[in-house]
């Protein structure tokens, strides 16, 4: 396969980061006790591309039976970046990863596509050092379906001759939408994801990928 462009997702794709977000929602819930904590973390985990405007909406009117204000949601996700930002700055890597984006940024376009708010996920890669591998950084309130429609509009790429990788329903919903390959990331075969879509292909880094690709010709 010769591929036209990568697109990525980045918590738990491209940072080891996943855990450091529900380590936040476990802590905004603490106050509506341990039960409410416990269901918040199993949906997080269940449900890695839903964007964090959505989650707290939706806990707060299926864990508390609350509707959400806007000023409240808009004071939750400020608490919530205040939260998640410098930790997933500081995150590990998926191992390969930086490697992975050094050799190909230069070979083809690469592109975030994140359920992260925009300014803040751009803010991360650049803290990161990672702004030069990237065409784009993509994020919410724009949905990755439509992120991933609009970039391959705009630079006139073939979805069949392009790759996904994402951890998440909504990265791989986005990739079927719009008939691009998607590899799933993944620590392991317990994931979330594999037990929704069993037969996905799926590594665990990007070291891991690049023997893929070179046994897919690259």
């Amino acid at each position: 396969m010769q591929y036209e462009a990568f697109f990525f997702d980045f918590d738990g794709v491209l940072a080891d980061s996943v855990e450091v977000k529900t380590r936040a929602f476990a802590k905004l819930f603490e106050p509506h006790g341990p039960e409410v904590v416990s269901k918040v973390v199993q949906h997080h985990r269940r449900h890695g591309g839903m964007t964090r405007v959505d989650k707290f909406r939706y806990y707060y009117y299926e864990y508390l039976g609350k509707t959400l204000s806007e000023e409240e949601s808009t004071d939750l996700c400020q608490q919530f970046s205040e939260l998640v930002v410098d930790e997933v700055v500081a995150a590990p890597e998926i191992k390969g990863s930086e490697e992975f984006l050094k050799y190909w940024c230069s070979r083809l376009p690469c592109f975030v596509i994140s359920a992260t708010p925009e300014d803040e996920i751009r803010q991360i890669v650049h803290r990161r050092a990672l702004k030069q591998y990237f065409k784009e950084v993509l994020g919410a309130p724009v949905s990755k379906e439509s992120n991933l429609s609009l970039v391959l509009d705009k630079y006139s790429l073939e979805p069949h001759r392009c790759l996904f990788f994402g951890d998440a329903e909504s990265d791989y919903d986005a990739a079927q939408i719009h008939a691009v390959n998607f590899l799933a990331i993944l620590p392991g075969p317990e994931a979330h994801l594999l037990r929704v879509s069993p037969q996905l292909q799926w590594l665990r880094d990007f070291t891991e990928v690049e023997q893929w690709l070179s046994l897919d010709n690259r």
